[in-house]
């Protein structure tokens, strides 16, 4: 944070993990678990690797699993660990040189469909300096880019000053920076964002202003600096408001965060939509080549408007999972407010996060899915206009095939009868040959003005006038024979009628 490093001592410091994960998943039921439901005691057992502690704690992760599948997911507030009366796991670090010695407890906890991590590490009767802080956050192992809890985190710094005398905000700054000081980790780091009183002491805020959960660094630095403090502190009715009013808050960072994701991928759809209707001013003029390239759409388009549905449908979700948690955090917020010192206490910096970004939050979700839902009737209005589009291209072109197909029938017909006439005259003509040949020709004259008709051209005119006669008698039989009944020269079936193509 670029501050002058303070110089000073901090009585008992103790530094709390309140990390929260998602246990169920919704795609499987409410009473099946996420397939990484576990990543949060796995991260205890990397841990207890990393300081390291004795007892090591590998065991947590399959204790607590075997624990999950008999516990109700419905659980309002549930401890999961239970060990010879014991409810949370104890341990210590190994000693190792220019290392602060180190007590961790561990609270495994279900608050309904979130599980909760207690993960505290405290030096106890032990007054450290300022930049010893550090051990604490060995390496930077209790960042949220090392936990990478599904729905985020806070860290609460709880911590004596002894013999101060500057002003506490810049001790709460000096704090974090000592807390960040062995972390090699690229992240930004939190800065101050709200201040107040809790228990009768002043606590501070810091964020970094991430907006995915598993890169938000939250911190609370409360000082211990009135008498009744530590006391009240001891007495852990202030614990559970804190708690659940941390998960409500990181639940809706989390969700907001989804609805935000969710918002951006129905956009690339939109964007998708707007390039198709850019394209649909330009459709191909030939009937047929139009066709398959609407054809082409109709696959296409359904689709990306069944994935823009789901979207606006899952942020629908998100908003009401929002409005859920806000209400549950004022609840909570009104129950830290009892256990508070009255007169003394000052929470409005809790507060101010109802009035600034949860309202800022809806308001966005709200513009998002104004926006979004007159994307979707866009997607219904372009699928239905295309449709009717296929639909008429298909029946022209089917009445045009009929046509063409009634067209080559008739030039087959023509052409056979005009073969058949060809073959019949070329037939008379062959059979009568010997007719012109063996007997001579004979022209008028001045003394035979009148001939009788050469037998020849008698041979033809009777072979014709007798085709002609067979003909028509053939063709009245035919029709007498081959005419159409009453069913079948009444309109055609529907089966018969030209279809719209199937899309």
């Amino acid at each position: 944070m670029n501050n002058p490093e303070l110089t000073g001592k901090l009585a008992n410091p103790k530094l709390t993990l309140f990390a929260f994960h998602l246990c169920n998943n919704l795609a499987k039921g409410d009473k099946q678990l996420a397939d990484n439901s576990d990543h949060l005691w796995q991260k205890c057992t990397a841990l207890g690797h990393l300081l390291p502690t004795d007892p090591q704690v590998d065991f947590l992760p399959e204790k607590l699993s075997n624990s999950n599948r008999e516990n109700s997911p419905h659980s309002y507030y549930l401890e999961l660990y239970e060990s010879n009366g014991a409810r949370f796991v104890s341990f210590t670090t190994v000693s190792q040189p220019d290392k602060l010695p180190l007590t961790g407890v561990i609270y495994p906890l279900q608050l309904h469909d979130t599980y909760a991590l207690d993960f505290c590490l405290f030096s106890p009767n032990l007054t450290v300096e300022i930049n010893q802080l550090n051990n604490l956050n060995f390496k930077g192992c209790l960042l949220p880019c090392e936990i990478q809890a599904s729905l985020g985190q806070t860290l609460v710094l709880f911590t004596k000053p002894v013999d101060f005398t500057g002003n506490y905000q810049d001790l709460a700054v000096a704090c974090v920076d000592a807390l960040f000081k062995d972390s090699q980790l690229e992240q930004p780091e939190p800065y101050l964002i709200g201040e107040g009183k809790l228990l009768g002491s002043p606590i501070f805020e810091f964020d970094n202003s991430q907006e995915d959960p598993r890169l938000k660094c939250h911190i609370l630095v409360w000082l211990d600096t009135d008498e009744k403090t530590s006391e009240i502190e001891a007495s852990g009715n202030y614990y559970r408001p804190l708690l659940n009013l941390l998960c409500c808050r990181s639940k809706i960072l989390y969700v907001y965060h989804q609805a935000y994701l969710c918002n951006e991928e129905a956009r690339k759809l939109y964007s998708q939509l707007e390039e198709k209707v850019a394209e649909f001013s330009h459709l191909k003029s030939d009937r047929e080549q139009r066709l398959e390239q609407l054809e082409g759409w109709l696959t296409e388009l359904p689709k990306i408007g069944l994935n823009y549905a789901r979207y606006l449908r899952d942020i629908e979700l998100h908003q009401i999972t929002i409005e859920t948690n806000v209400a549950n955090y004022s609840y909570w917020f009104k129950e830290l407010s009892d256990c508070s010192v009255k007169d003394i206490d000052n929470l409005d910096f809790f507060k101010e996060f109802l009035k600034g970004s949860c309202k800022t939050f809806r308001q966005q979700i709200k513009l998002n899915m104004s926006y979004l839902a007159a994307g979707k009737q866009l997607f219904q209005q372009m699928i239905e206009t295309i449709r009717g589009i296929v639909e008429v291209d298909a029946q022209k072109l089917q009445v045009e095939y009929e046509q063409n197909e009634r067209d080559s029938d008739r030039n087959l017909q023509i052409t056979i009868a005009v073969v058949g006439v060809g073959i019949g005259v070329a037939g008379v003509v062959s059979s009568s040959y010997t007719l012109a040949v063996d007997k001579p020709w004979g022209f008028p004259s001045f003394q035979h003005p009148l001939l009788s008709p050469h037998p020849f051209f008698i041979a033809i005119i009777v072979s014709c006038l007798g085709g002609g006669v067979l003909g028509g008698v053939a063709w009245l039989i035919a029709r007498k024979v081959l005419k159409p009944s009453s069913a079948q020269t009444s309109l055609p079936s529907s089966e018969n009628q030209p279809r719209s193509i199937d899309v």
